[in-house]
């Protein structure tokens, strides 16, 4: 599947494009576009991919995702339940005019600039904005256009900040030059489950193994096993949080042939063993039943 643009619909009326989104799961592609995304989900838990980062996604989540950063987010129909999400789509120039270069915005104009790495927003941050960000779905333009500009100031002023992508990582002017990554990036993220070798994903990016090893730093500051390692360690969490199987299940599951491996890696990624880490969300799900009963 290759890196595609999207051409965001436009709406005569107005420059923002906001949707809510409720369906049974996502089958996202791995895209880019000329308009910044800012996107709250209500509902729902997967994978996501911004630029060279790899995770899970769940309920809560507020990214907010740089003007031409590829990014996807996916989940499956049948272990991840439905999604409910809002998505905001605006550009930075509309009709040759720069709509955040006043002066007043600078704050606003300093957190786009961040966002060419994709911003991941703390909970208290996304709570700010959480009635904002739903009432903005069924405001007229004059109204999203006064709102975003409030949630964005709101965003601007947040010291809780997770930068997703690497600092390194190459945004692309033009798509048939970033092909190859993304041909690489959506294999692997199809088949991590699988025992992907060297020569293996070598062949899928139609290179040798040594030039593919330096063509993948280049473009990733990763190699390819810590990149793997961290599909796999993102779906074990996922797997984890969801709390129907065993550890040693969700081990081959993911694709590691040794439980033993498998604990090492996911200490090393999380500094927590996979069984400290699926009981700490046990807890913070009956916790969570509590409070709602």
């Amino acid at each position: 599947m290759k890196l595609k643009f999207k051409s965001t619909e436009q709406n005569a009326l107005s420059a923002i494009t906001v949707k809510r989104v409720h369906k049974p799961y996502i089958k996202g592609d791995w895209h880019f576009h000329k308009e910044f995304e800012l996107i709250y989900f209500l509902k729902g838990q997967g994978m996501r991919i911004v630029g060279d980062h790899i995770s899970n996604f769940q309920k809560g989540e507020l990214v907010l995702v740089g003007e031409w950063l590829p990014h996807l987010w996916r989940n499956e129909a049948d272990t991840s339940g439905d999604v409910d999400f809002i998505v905001i789509k605006f550009p930075k120039i509309l009709n040759g005019i720069n709509l955040f270069s006043l002066p007043d915005l600078a704050t606003i104009k300093a957190l786009l600039k961040q966002s060419n790495r994709g911003l991941l927003f703390s909970n208290n941050t996304r709570a700010l904005v959480h009635h904002s960000m739903v009432r903005l779905c069924t405001s007229n333009p004059t109204e999203k256009f006064i709102s975003l500009l409030g949630i964005l100031q709101n965003l601007s002023k947040s010291t809780d900040i997770t930068h997703l992508s690497g600092p390194n990582f190459s945004i692309p002017k033009q798509v048939e030059g970033e092909n190859r990554l993304h041909k690489v990036i959506n294999y692997i993220s199809e088949n991590y489950m699988q025992n992907i070798s060297l020569n293996e994903i070598s062949k899928v990016a139609s290179m040798t193994p040594p030039a593919f090893c330096r063509f993948f730093k280049t473009r990733t500051n990763k190699t390819f096993s810590l990149f793997l390692n961290e599909v796999r360690i993102s779906k074990a969490c996922q797997l984890l949080i969801d709390g129907e199987f065993s550890i040693k299940q969700i081990c081959y599951d993911v694709g590691f042939s040794s439980l033993t491996n498998f604990n090492r890696t996911f200490k090393n990624f999380k500094d927590k063993s996979p069984t400290a880490y699926r009981d700490h969300y046990s807890r913070f799900r009956k916790q969570s039943l509590a409070e709602v009963s």
